[in-house]
Parts: C-alpha cells; structure tokens; sequence
C-alpha cells in the first residue's frame, strides 16, 4: 500500500523576470555604445588638437621663414643701398682728386647709422667695403662707438693701417689677419681671438683686452701704452718681442717667462714701464722722478722768462733771482743747497702747475701709488697747496702742506723753511695733480723765496 503524496508543482515564469534580464543587457549595451561613443570623440577631438598643433607648427614656421626671408632681404637692401651711397660719394671725393671733409662725414654719419641696423654678418662686409675703398685707413673715418661685437673678421688681404678706433668690438676674431700698422686705440676688445695672425707695428693705446686670445700669432713692436690685458693668454703666439707695455695692466695674463723677457731666437725685449706683472708687481718706477718742470727756478734764472709755472692773476709775475742778490734775515742765501737762483714773488701773487698722471693709471687705480712732496719758502706765510682731478676734471681731494718745523739736512741754514708731509696714498682714477704756491698776506710789498719743489711718485706697498 502506498503513501499518496501530492504532485510537484511548477514554478511559474512571469514577465517580470523577463524583463529584468532584458534591462541588464540593455545596460550593458548602452555602456559599449557610450565607451565607444567616448572613444571616438576622444580621437576626433586628438586629431583636431594634433591638427591644429601640427597647422600651427607649420605656420609658424612658415611665418618664421617669411619674416626671415624679409629681415634678410631687408638687411640685403640696407647693405646695398649704403655702398651704392657710398661709392657715389667716393666717386665725387675722387673727381676732386682732394679729400673732402664734408664728404667723409657724410660716410662717416651712414655708416654708424648702418651699423645700427645690420646683423653681424653684414657688419663683416661694411668693414671689407670700407677698407677695400681706402676709406678706414690712416684715421680717414672716424668710427668711434660703433657697434662691431660678435664680428668675425677672416682677412683676404693685408689690412695695412687698419684703423678702427674706440669702437666696441667684443668676441671679436680675427683669423689669418695682417694686421701691420693698424690702430685700435681705445677699442673695447673684450675676449677677442687672434688666430695665425700677425700684429705688427699696430697701436692698441688704452684699449680692452681682457680675456684675449693669442693662437699662432706673432705680436711684435707694438703700442699696448695703457693697455688693460687682465688675464690674456699669450701661451700659444709665435712671438711676443719689442712690444710697449708701459702703463699696461697684464695681472693674471699667461705668459711664459721667455714671452716676458722678449726671447725667440733672438732677444728684442718688452717694455714694462710702469705696467703691472701678472704676478701683481710693477715695472720700472723711479721713485726719486720729480713730477715738477722746474721746481729750483732755475729755467727762468736763464731764458729770463715765465716758463712752466702759470699765475692766477694776470696782472701778477713770478720772477727769478740770482742768489748773489738775495738774502733772508741780513744772511746771504748758500748758493751750493739752493742752486743758482729762486722763485720770487709778492703778497697776492699765487702760481700754479699741472701735472698729468695719466702714465701712472694702472698703479693709482690699483691703489698702490703714493706721493710724496717737498718745498722750500722763506716768508711764515708761504703755502704750498695740491688739487688732486679725475679724468673727468672733477676735484676730488686738496692738501695743504705746512711748515716742517724739523731740521732737514743738508737745508739746515734758516735761509728757508721746508714745507711738506707724509707720503699721501692717491685715490683711485686720480688723472691729473695742480700744484700752486704763494704768499697769504694782503700786503704787496713783502717778497718770498721758493724754491727746490718737488713732488715724486712711488708704489705704496713699498713703503
């Protein structure tokens, strides 16, 4: 007998279940069409910014190379215009068969306003036309201040009395350049390069040579007077024989010891007049030098005439006496400390002189140079007074020298009392010295005696 058990029922399927599968395959989908929505958008939005990027590149490049073409065809047409100005204006300077100074600052005047506005390049062939005309040789054109930096000069020929005074010139190279008689007074030649060259017999007074370059070159029987070549190389020149470096500033330049002296296969030495080693020593100075021109009278004892010594007033002279006639004090004068005459002059009369310094530059303005002085006067109101000028002429020191109450050998009659000071360290850019003397009374009728002045020059360190 069996259990009866009821029958299994089944579980229907409704709509809701169909639709819930449906709705997540639509989702599905929906997210793939909005990725590759997505997708495609994003390439077409990279393609339109590499387009436009790439479009822009073009353009700009084209826009360069258009601007560029311009600026050459302009620089081009600068040039060419300048030199056909230019040989017109020779042209008419050679009919004259005379140089014409108006014609010559007419060139003069275009070619600094041309050098302006050309590139360096063009810069070059300004100076080749110039020297090709025979314009830029012998000071003919003064181009003073014009802008050459950067220029490359490679020479074709000789530049026989190449003259290019006072322009700045820095990073300039000169390259297979024979350079004999040429001028660069004054030029800024800041890091210049010399290269299988040759200077000979050129000027380079007062110029910039710092940091230059010598490679090949001979350098001979030249004029660096002045000249600063603060850590030049001259390690790899030819030669460097005959040369001035007087007042010239060599400190740290590279020179091996026979460069210095002067040696090749023959001496010819190098002149180091008050110019500074590269080890920061001076050259040659001779301490005892008196800076003044007649300082003991002894010039107007003899020409019977005012010579080196100017006075204030017009209407006042300075005059010489023999000493035969003069005496101080109801004491004849000893001719043997005081030479065969002296100055004499009258209450308000006051003389002066100038002394320039400017072959002591580099030792003032390395603070090493120092002064010393010393005069002689018979009267209590003698003075003895020194103005120290910049090149510039403006006064930027004054010392009065007093009395010296000690006795100075051999001058220790009382004929005259010696005036002066301590050694005085010169300031820096110190151009030029005025020495004046006189008497501080009102009353004219009172004489004084000067003489035996004399002012000397020597290194401080020294000291």
């Amino acid at each position: 007998m069996h259990r009866w058990s009821p029958p299994s029922q089944m579980i229907p399927i409704t709509s809701l279940d169909n639709n819930s599968t449906s709705d997540t395959q639509r989702m599905r989908l929906r997210c793939c069409k909005v990725i590759i929505f997505a997708l495609i958008l994003l390439v077409l939005i990279s393609f339109s910014i590499v387009y436009t990027l790439q479009k822009e590149s073009l353009f700009n490049e084209e826009y360069k190379r258009k601007q560029q073409d311009e600026f050459h065809q302009r620089q081009q047409l600068l040039f060419d215009t300048y030199t056909q100005d230019i040989s017109s204006t020779f042209l008419q300077i050679t009919g004259n068969n005379h140089t014409d100074e108006k014609f010559l600052r007419h060139i003069q005047s275009k070619t600094l306003m041309i050098l302006r506005d050309l590139e360096v390049k063009r810069k070059k062939d300004v100076l080749l036309f110039l020297y090709e005309r025979n314009l830029i040789q012998n000071n003919r054109l003064n181009l003073y201040g014009a802008d050459l930096n950067n220029v490359e000069l490679a020479c074709p020929h000789n530049f026989h009395r190449f003259n290019i005074k006072g322009v700045l010139w820095s990073n300039a190279k000169f390259i297979n350049c024979h350079l004999t008689s040429a001028t660069f007074d004054y030029t800024y030649l800041i890091n210049a390069r010399f290269i299988n060259s040759t200077l000979r017999a050129a000027s380079f007074i007062e110029a910039k040579l710092d940091h230059s370059y010598f490679l090949q070159t001979i350098i001979m029987n030249n004029n660096f007077h002045g000249a600063s070549l603060i850590q030049a190389d001259f390690l790899q020149a030819d030669v460097v024989q005959g040369n001035h470096f007087s007042n010239a500033d060599l400190y740290q330049a590279k020179l091996t010891n026979g460069q210095l002296e002067g040696k090749q296969v023959s001496t010819i030495k190098n002149h180091y007049f008050h110019a500074r080693f590269p080890n920061g020593s001076f050259g040659s100075l001779t301490p005892e030098e008196n800076l003044i021109i007649n300082g003991n009278a002894e010039m107007e004892c003899f020409l019977n005439e005012q010579t080196t010594w100017t006075t204030i007033d017009p209407n006042t002279v300075l005059s010489a006496e023999k000493f035969e006639n003069i005496t101080n004090e109801n004491v004849t004068m000893n001719v043997i400390n005081w030479g065969n005459c002296s100055f004499a002059i009258s209450g308000k009369t006051r003389v002066y002189q100038d002394i320039v310094l400017l072959s002591y530059s580099i030792l003032i303005d390395t603070h090493n140079a120092a002064i010393s002085f010393m005069g002689f006067a018979s009267c209590d109101k003698s003075y003895f007074q020194i103005h120290m000028y910049r090149s510039d002429n403006i006064l930027h020191e004054s010392i009065i020298y007093r009395k010296i109450e000690k006795v100075i050998e051999p001058y220790n009659e009382k004929s005259m009392d010696p005036y002066g000071g301590p050694r005085h360290l010169l300031r820096a850019h110190t151009r030029r010295i005025q020495i004046d003397f006189g008497v501080e009374t009102p009353e004219d009728y009172i004489k004084c005696h000067f003489d035996n002045i004399t002012l000397t020059i020597d290194q401080m360190k020294t000291l």
